[in-house]
């Protein structure tokens, strides 16, 4: 079937009641796709695999292993300075399974963080989906005040090798929300953003600044996704004081 779509979410154990809210939600509104839930190895013989939620809705749970950091990796995972909140969500690094050949089996994947508040069908945003793109929303939305420099520790020696070999002068995407075409997939790509974490181990905010990069400049295929039509908001990470003339179908933090 051709424009097949799947919404996958990611969750670990700590994350599953906040993924079991946003799936309630999800399925409230009319919503026509599949669903796969990506988990790490916390959950992988968890009881909590079989809420009712998850088995009367025939979710796909697929099992990727924790990825395997190098010593080097993990001490400066822990020593880069940033705030503390960044250093226990290691497990967002999971998300690079995102670009995992699996998902190839669909023609689209809408991604979309645990935790997220829906509050009508999403289906307008899939419907806005591009082929060959990776649509996300602008992280410096709105005021576009900074631009992808800000994602990594310019204090770090690291930094200058990166900012000389890359364009850091421009708008990157949050990766709280993706919908891609998954012929953007390629056999390497997943390990190729592990190999990017690895060797540009100063990404402030975990894998958002590494997927940022990747799509950006190494593989330039981020565009802002559409964010409005007469009468909705379609998704944004907070309500604006400027945008409270519709309702939105989807926010990050609400």
């Amino acid at each position: 079937m051709s424009n097949t779509i799947c919404t996958v979410l990611v969750t670990n154990d700590i994350f599953f009641d906040r993924l079991i809210q946003t799936l309630s939600e999800l399925l409230l509104y009319e919503y026509v796709g599949d669903i796969c839930i990506v988990i790490g190895d916390d959950l992988v013989d968890s009881d909590k695999l079989n809420h009712p939620l998850l088995k009367s809705n025939n979710v796909i749970i697929k099992h990727f292993p924790d990825t395997s950091f190098t010593s080097e990796f993990n001490d400066k995972f822990i020593s880069i300075p940033r705030e503390d909140f960044w250093r226990q969500k290691k497990f967002q690094y999971h998300k690079l399974n995102l670009f995992n050949t699996f998902f190839k089996q669909w023609d689209y994947i809408f991604y979309i963080d645990s935790g997220m508040k829906i509050y009508s069908s999403i289906m307008p945003i899939i419907n806005a989906k591009k082929a060959g793109k990776f649509l996300a929303h602008s992280d410096t939305y709105p005021n576009y005040t900074w631009t992808l420099e800000v994602q990594f520790i310019k204090e770090d020696p690291l930094y200058s090798e990166l900012s000389t070999k890359y364009n850091f002068n421009i708008d990157y995407p949050q990766t709280t929300m993706m919908l891609y075409d998954t012929s953007i997939i390629d056999d390497n790509t997943f390990n190729d953003l592990v190999a990017l974490a690895e060797r540009y181990k100063i990404s402030k905010t975990n894998d958002q600044g590494i997927i940022a990069l990747y799509f950006t400049n190494i593989k330039p295929l981020w565009e802002q996704i559409q964010l409005e039509d007469n009468n909705t908001w379609f998704y944004d990470y907070e309500l604006r004081p400027n945008k409270t003339n519709k309702p939105h179908i989807m926010l990050k933090r609400a």
